[in-house]
């Protein structure tokens, strides 16, 4: 995988994860400290220069459900067959572990869990 689709891959889990931890309203001390571990991590593996770019633009910004459904299928384009379903796996495990990272699955954060995994092609 090259250096470009993994800078997008990072760009969406950043959104995803920003998304879903504020779409219950509240951005829990737990949501914060799990996504902020989980870019370190990222981090460590290096040789993704622009990481805190896209950090910066993307925490101080609210994303909408379009937005994140639009980014979403833009980066699927990208891939065919066993690396799609790949993605699509994490992406769903890694908003699923957001919404479980302040052990409070709140209603709306499931209900646009759905809606986000019904809309992507």
């Amino acid at each position: 995988m090259n250096t470009n689709a993994i800078s997008k891959i990072i760009k969406l889990i950043v959104k995803l994860g920003l998304f879903f931890a504020h779409c219950d309203g509240t951005y829990s001390a737990k949501e914060q400290s799990f996504i902020s571990n989980f870019i370190q991590k990222l981090a460590s593996q290096g040789n993704v220069e622009d990481l805190k770019a896209v950090l910066g633009d993307s925490i101080n910004r609210a994303y909408t459900l379009d937005e994140i459904v639009a980014d979403t299928n833009d980066l699927l384009d990208d891939f065919q067959g066993n690396d799609r379903a790949a993605i699509k796996a994490t992406l769903l495990g890694f908003a699923q572990q957001v919404i479980n990272s302040d052990s409070n699955q709140d209603r709306a954060e499931l209900a646009y869990l759905d809606a986000w995994w019904k809309k992507l092609i």
